[in-house]
């Protein structure tokens, strides 16, 4: 399954993942990349996961109900300011699985 990044007209970060499209408000960018707080992931009018820069502070993980991301918090901060297109979210798999 492909899942992108992507900053929409509205300035809200779009995650595509197959054939969903989950959201990141605007005004929750600030307090994900300036603040590190732990972000609502929304699918239209419900919240269906969360965005959250890691401990290392290197990253942003994204757990939505069709999976879990990751993302280097520099590709992610690229896409949010509009200075990328895209870019490709990872499989996050659990720690202790192959």
């Amino acid at each position: 399954m492909t899942a992108t990044l992507r900053l929409g007209s509205d300035d809200a970060v779009y995650l595509l993942v197959g054939r969903e499209r989950y959201r990141i408000a605007p005004e929750n960018l600030r307090l994900l990349l300036v603040r590190g707080h732990a972000v609502p992931v929304w699918d239209g009018e419900a919240i269906v996961g969360h965005a959250a820069v890691n401990a290392a502070g290197r990253a942003v993980k994204v757990f939505t109900v069709a999976g879990h991301f990751i993302v280097p918090l520099v590709s992610f901060r690229r896409v949010a300011t509009g200075e990328a297109r895209s870019a490709p979210l990872f499989p996050l798999v659990p720690e202790g699985r192959p």
